[in-house]
């Protein structure tokens, strides 16, 4: 298992326990696990925040989970952060480009990359109806 993840599916139908358990059947020598609930009020800076304090530093810019393990970040309720004015799930487009890019910048200061390495994200949701968020596309397709 070394890409994305998402699982959609109705409330109820056992998502969350479903992935906890098949994450801890991971040898923790080899192994680390971040759960991450979003809900409404969740911004881009409570999720770099949340990284950030999950990693460590292990040479020059460059952090991950102690060495010669891999961190699994699970995300509950993926579609929950508030949409903002411009359509857009800022913690959502956040996690994109750390997917993609393996990096994102420090907050304030002078902006330096923090390199994120030997992660892996796995995410859950409900399906995007009856009034309920849909995601980026663009999310999805990573």
């Amino acid at each position: 298992m070394n890409q994305p993840v998402l699982f959609i599916g109705e409330s109820g139908t056992a998502k969350s326990v479903t992935l906890q358990n098949t994450l801890e059947m991971f040898p923790a020598e080899s192994s680390a696990i971040l759960n991450i609930n979003y809900s409404s009020r969740t911004s881009s800076r409570d999720f770099q925040r949340t990284i950030e304090d999950n990693v460590t530093k292990r040479t020059g810019r460059i952090f991950g989970p102690e060495q010669g393990k891999k961190l699994r970040v699970f995300i509950d309720d993926l579609s929950m952060p508030k949409i903002d004015t411009y359509g857009t799930q800022q913690p959502l487009a956040l996690l994109k480009f750390l997917m993609e890019r393996s990096f994102i910048y420090e907050r304030g200061g002078d902006l330096e990359k923090i390199i994120i390495q030997d992660c892996q994200y796995i995410s859950a949701m409900q399906p995007p109806i009856a009034g309920r968020n849909s995601i980026d596309p663009r999310v999805i397709s990573l």
